[in-house]
């Protein structure tokens, strides 16, 4: 093709000068030049020409099409099949590929977990057991409650007593069997493979391993029934109802705890009160002694008023002291006793079938999400092969443009350097980070260490880049 016809076809395409049509052939000035000077245009040149007239031909027999699909403010359903028609390879594709990996994900690389249930009645509240003592000291002025006190025993707290660091603490060093260890191991040993048990944790890993077990704990308690479910998760379905054993034996010997920490307060708070009180009723039943000594015969009015009020003074502290006795007696009662308020109406079972994945809903999901994407890259691509030619130059330009200006972003010295200093600056935090199960140098899991290497490999990338760049840039200033 002379160069006169390669001229003409081309500023049909909107291409005039000499710059424009390198641009657009992705060559240079000089080469058109030269196909000028020669009036030759090479071969490839002439074809990559003809595959552009071909595709103007196809955009004009779909003009009409492009208008009604992306020029109307409404689309209508047949216009819109139309293009998903066109584009079903991608939208059948996506969606497979979604649903191909969900299912090889949850199916064969999520790990199975197993989860041991027991069921608990807890209740729901506990009525002081001196209910008539109570009312009885009541008429002495002596009020004593009788209803459920906000203290570390009431059955109401035992959800969060469950999730405390307190209790969390208390079970963490328990000896459970694992599989892995083929030995009765501490818990702890559950989130650190490699833990000894002769050293203390580090307040870090204690906090990440209580962290990760009350995950696996779940309390289920019901607001107008006392009857609650606890339920414990693991990998292990023997360490699943091993540890469901020991949460609720821990649970209930630390409500025997604080139950008896609140009697021991009550029994010291009623000694000290019967000995004040014992003091008192000793001086009216010495001031009732002394006024019946010296007033042997009671003939005149204020004598006898006065005898009563002294006998009504020994009535009361008598009253007051009865019942702070009776009352340490029930504390010291209420203390011995064995009673526990978890009473078990399940207890933990070995589960003998995993926790259901879910597999139909994420699938499901998966497909829902790929046919989405699918949708929507199918309607880019449609517009895109039946844009215009002004709208074809746009595009090529926004790809020319993203080439240079990607390539320019690693060239640059001053972004590299940048780029690299902050990679510097995080790299301690990175290399200072302490997996849960770690199995290489003592520090990181497998997946910590590969990140760790990407993030060295990447740091000395843009070291390596800002050096040669900045030598470069130096050269072309000498």
């Amino acid at each position: 093709m002379n160069f006169f016809d390669f001229e003409e076809k081309m500023n049909e395409l909107g291409f005039s000068s000499l710059a424009s049509i390198a641009r657009a052939l992705e060559s240079t000035p000089q080469a058109v030049s030269n196909w000028k000077a020669r009036d030759q245009v090479p071969h490839h040149i002439v074809l990559t020409i003809n595959e552009w007239n071909n595709e103007e031909k196809q955009t004009q027999e779909n003009k009409i099409f492009s208008n009604t699909i992306y020029n109307k403010e409404k689309i209508s359903f047949p216009e819109l099949f139309n293009v998903v028609a066109e584009q079903l390879k991608v939208i059948i594709l996506l969606p497979f590929i979604f649903v191909f990996l969900t299912f090889i994900f949850v199916q064969f690389i999520q790990e199975p977990k197993y989860t041991s249930y027991a069921t608990v009645l807890v209740p729901e509240n506990q009525a002081g057991s001196a209910g008539g003592i109570a009312g009885l000291a009541s008429q002495f002025g002596v009020n004593i409650p009788t209803g459920v006190q906000a203290d570390l025993s009431s059955p109401a707290i035992l959800p969060d007593l469950l999730y405390s660091r307190t209790f969390g603490e208390k079970i963490l060093f328990k000896k459970i069997y694992s599989k892995a260890h083929n030995a009765k191991v501490p818990i702890f040993s559950l989130f650190y493979f490699d833990f000894d048990p002769n050293s203390k944790p580090s307040n870090l890993k204690q906090s990440k391993a209580l962290r990760s077990l009350r995950k696996m704990i779940d309390y289920n308690q019901s607001i107008d029934n006392p009857v609650s479910t606890l339920s414990v998760t693991a990998l292990d379905p023997n360490n699943a109802k091993d540890l469901a054993d020991i949460v609720l034996t821990q649970l209930d010997s630390l409500n025997r705890f604080y139950k008896n920490q609140v009697a021991n307060e009550k029994i010291t708070f009623i000694e000290s009160r019967i000995l004040s009180v014992m003091k008192d009723f000793e001086e009216s039943e010495q001031f009732l002694k002394d006024f019946n000594q010296n007033n042997r015969q009671i003939s005149s009015p204020s004598l006898q008023l006065q005898l009563d009020r002294l006998q009504r003074d020994v009535e009361i502290q008598k009253g007051i002291y009865l019942t702070l006795k009776q009352q340490l007696e029930l504390a010291k009662i209420e203390k011995i006793q064995e009673t526990s308020v978890i009473q078990i109406i399940d207890i933990p079972q070995i589960p003998t079938s995993k926790n259901s994945k879910n597999l139909i809903i994420k699938v499901f999901l998966s497909a829902i999400l790929g046919l989405t994407i699918g949708i929507m890259i199918g309607l880019i691509r449609s517009n895109a092969k039946n844009a215009s030619i002004k709208d074809r130059k746009k595009i090529r330009k926004f790809k020319f443009l993203l080439k240079k200006k990607s390539l320019e972003f690693f060239k640059d010295p001053q972004i590299s350097g940048i780029l690299s200093c902050l990679f510097l600056i995080g790299m301690p935090f990175f290399l200072d980070h302490e997996s849960i199960n770690p199995t290489f140098f003592g520090k990181y899991s497998s997946t910590a260490l590969i990140i760790n290497l990407i993030y060295i490999l990447i740091t000395l990338l843009f070291i390596f880049l800002f050096l040669l760049h900045r030598n470069k840039s130096n050269q072309a200033n000498k």
